[in-house]
């Protein structure tokens, strides 16, 4: 099992500038636990599904952890998909296999969350949709660039748990995934304002409607609408706590960017859709009404899904 894999080199070990990266603390990955088969008999009868012999090998041999080789190729093309780390087998941390399992989203009754992806957003899983509850499961991946209405379309990274950690690589290891780069301080500083700005507008639109109605009520002489003024006052309280919540969560991210280029703009009842070149999943393009978007941009891209217009003068 794993014979062409050097399991030693697949975890990180923390000690270098990687660990401002990560999502989670490298120890709520790694359960100090024994693995032992009363362990995972028990956590198999929990989940409701039998774990894949591969996943339970892996875990006696280091149970649970970051991964230094985080990128799953997908095709020969400039496609990736970034895994953070592997959920250990526990109970008691916060990235063990059955915390991260024991509540469930309705999409995801047949699925073990078995990683976090680096966007924080998406998970890998042990796909039993196919195979039922004792079979041999597949590996997938579902997050928000997967929903097209209700029920995600998952992307398949392998057919079973050793292939999909047999493929996974550094970033450095193959050209073709070797397209990330940590971003140095400006470009950071402008990641993060447009994310900030676009993430958040939401949230100033809401602050301004609960403000406006009540005064907009005093200054009418609508009594009904001038008595919701403190109601107002507390909505942008709440709202207020959210923003700087949600800020503090944006200014401590470190980002990997990629620069891509448009290659194709389609235009559907009125709305222009950017093609980007060799970056295949779907973005979120932050382009302001002002700006005027040509075949040939480049665009800043990052793990998070947002597309950033790139001016070098910026």
């Amino acid at each position: 099992m794993f014979e062409n894999v050097d399991l030693d080199s697949l975890w990180y070990e923390g000690g270098d500038s990687e660990e401002k990266y990560l999502y989670y603390d490298k120890e709520e990955y790694e359960c100090d636990n024994e693995v032992s088969d009363e362990l995972v008999e028990s956590i198999e009868n929990d989940l409701g599904f039998k774990l894949p012999k591969s996943y339970i090998f892996l875990m006696k041999q280091h149970n649970g952890g970051i991964l230094k080789k985080t990128c799953a190729q997908i095709n020969r093309k400039k496609r990736y998909y970034d895994i953070e780390g592997i959920f250990g087998l526990g109970r008691t941390k916060q990235c063990s296999i059955y915390e991260v399992n024991k509540d469930k989203s309705y999409y995801e009754e047949n699925l073990i969350a078995i990683c976090y992806a680096m966007s924080g957003d998406d998970k890998v899983y042990l796909d039993y949709n196919k195979c039922g509850a004792d079979g041999e499961p597949r590996v997938i991946a579902i997050g928000r660039d997967n929903f097209d209405g209700p029920n995600p379309k998952p992307l398949e990274l392998a057919a079973d748990f050793e292939t999909f950690i047999t493929s996974l690589r550094e970033y450095d290891e193959e050209k073709e995934v070797d397209v990330k780069f940590a971003p140095d301080d400006n470009i950071h500083k402008l990641v993060k304002k447009k994310v900030l700005l676009e993430s958040n507008l939401w949230i100033y639109t809401l602050m301004l409607i609960a403000l406006f109605i009540p005064v907009a009520g005093m200054v009418l002489h609508i009594k009904f609408l001038a008595k919701l003024i403190s109601f107002g006052i507390i909505i942008d309280l709440f709202l207020l706590v959210l923003f700087i919540g949600g800020s503090i969560d944006i200014f401590k991210r470190q980002y990997r960017c990629w620069y891509d280029e448009i290659e194709e703009i389609k235009v559907e009842n009125g709305v222009e859709n950017y093609v980007l070149k060799d970056t295949d999943r779907k973005m979120f393009f932050i382009v302001s009404k002002k700006e005027k978007v040509n075949v040939g941009d480049r665009f800043l891209c990052t793990t998070d899904g947002y597309a950033i217009k790139y001016d070098p003068k910026q």
